[in-house]
Formats: C-alpha cells, sequence, structure tokens
C-alpha cells in the first residue's frame, strides 16, 4: 500500500508510521489551524456535527443520514490533507474489536476512562463527570453488527424505490450500534463528534454506502436522480446542503 494514492483503507492494516502522521495531523487541526473567527479547525467540525444533530432536516434518522455525513467525512479529509497532503480518512471495520490495534496509547487513547494520550486534551461537554473525551467499551470482542455483506444486500430483493430506504436502515441501525459499543463521548449522539474515532466510524459508514452504490449490475445507483428511489423526494434530499450551502 502507497500512502498518498487516495485510498481509503482499513485503519488497523495502515502502518505505524502513518497512524503516526494520521494522529498528528488530527492534533494539528486542534491546536494549529484555525479559522478567522478563531475556531479551530477541528473544532469546527464538531460544532457543524452538533448543529446538525440539533437543527438538521433529518441528517440523523432520516434520508439525508447517510449523504450528509459523506459530506462531512469527505470535508474532514480535505481538511486533513491541508496539514498532510498524503493522509486519507480511513476506516474503522467495526465487525472487528478496535482494542488491540487501534484504542491504546500508540494511536487513538484508551478504549476505557479518559482517551488519554495522545488525545489528553480534547475536550467534552457532554457532562456525566468527564471534561475530557471518552470511552467505555464493556462488550467482549466486536460490536454486535450485521456482516457488511448483509447490510449491504439488505433491500436487494425490493423494488428499486425501495432499496435505498431498506439499505439506509440497515447501515443507519449498524452505526448505532457501534456509537454504544465504544460509549462515553461518543455514546452521547449530540456530542459523538468531539472524539476524533468517530470519524473513523463514519469512513466505514461511507465505505458501505460506496460498496452498495457500485454493486455489479445496479449502475443506477450511482445516479443522483435515481439513487435514494422512494427518499429522492424529501427535502433534505433536493434542498441545498447545509451548512456548506452558506445558510445559517
Amino acid at each position: 500500500m502507497a500512502i498518498g494514492d487516495g485510498i481509503r483503507r482499513n485503519v488497523a492494516t495502515i502502518s505505524q508510521a502513518e497512524r503516526y502522521r494520521f494522529i498528528n495531523a488530527i492534533l494539528a487541526l486542534d491546536k494549529v489551524k484555525f479559522y478567522g473567527d478563531g475556531v479551530s479547525f477541528w473544532d469546527k467540525q464538531e460544532d457543524i456535527h452538533k448543529d446538525a444533530h440539533a437543527g438538521g432536516a433529518d441528517v440523523h434518522g432520516g434520508p439525508a443520514f447517510i449523504p450528509w455525513h459523506r459530506e462531512l467525512c469527505n470535508r474532514f479529509e480535505a481538511l486533513l490533507r491541508e496539514v498532510d497532503p498524503a493522509l486519507s480518512l480511513h476506516y474503522w471495520d467495526w465487525t472487528t474489536d478496535p482494542r488491540p490495534t487501534l484504542l491504546k496509547p500508540e494511536f487513538m487513547g484508551s478504549s476505557n476512562g479518559d482517551a488519554g494520550f495522545p488525545l489528553q486534551d480534547f475536550e467534552s461537554t457532554e457532562g456525566g463527570a468527564h471534561t475530557k473525551i471518552w470511552r467505555n467499551i464493556t462488550a467482549a470482542g466486536a460490536p454486535a453488527v450485521s456482516s457488511d455483506n448483509t447490510i449491504v444486500t439488505t433491500g436487494d430483493a425490493a423494488p428499486q424505490a425501495n432499496q435505498f430506504p431498506q439499505m439506509r436502515l440497515a447501515l443507519e441501525g449498524a452505526h448505532d450500534t457501534a456509537h454504544g459499543y465504544i460509549g462515553g463521548s461518543i455514546g452521547n449522539p449530540h456530542f459523538s463528534f468531539h472524539d476524533p474515532f468517530v470519524f473513523l466510524l463514519h469512513s466505514n459508514v461511507d465505505r458501505l454506502w460506496a460498496r452498495w452504490q457500485t454493486a455489479a449490475g445496479q449502475e443506477w445507483r450511482l445516479d443522483p436522480n435515481q439513487v435514494y428511489g422512494n427518499d429522492g423526494g424529501a427535502a433534505s434530499i433536493t434542498n441545498n446542503l447545509e451548512p456548506w450551502d452558506g445558510s445559517t
């Protein structure tokens, strides 16, 4: 595998050197890179997600969930590349236990209690006696989610107009389970994007949607006028994408 080729990979399989570069870029987005209003590049992404969770047009539990979070991930990847152009936003395969390779001080911090080094300064505002991001994995093994194949083939036997809505429910349900599995800051939907690990979780959502879109013989899934089926008439699909459309 070649760093800088633009491909998102299973983050458990990239080199330790690339992991260091990845976490260092995230730290730079929080500590070094700032917008004109004084908010760091990192904190701005959490603000965007929090505001959308509170007031967005069904970007959670609705048709826009998958495409809205794809845009958030794509824009975050672009920010990472402002720090290190060779980086990609890799993904956590949520059918695997993240503790042996990912949630440890050498990469993304602890799996229980405060995340600690190297994310010891990433704040959290959801209460629960934690002022910094924290995790609370109590399960043995990986999250109890369906296989990738089960998720991406959900709805395949349904009429075309129903295929995206059925797959979306399966994918969002697995995503919800993954959030709850990590627990702590990520377990609180409104404040989950305080924790950088959440982007690895959502990159996996995007990967599975891409796998669904590119399934053999399903070219219509790449057509924006067909892909959403019965969900395609929702205001959150047909309207401009907030907040990147310049609205408030």
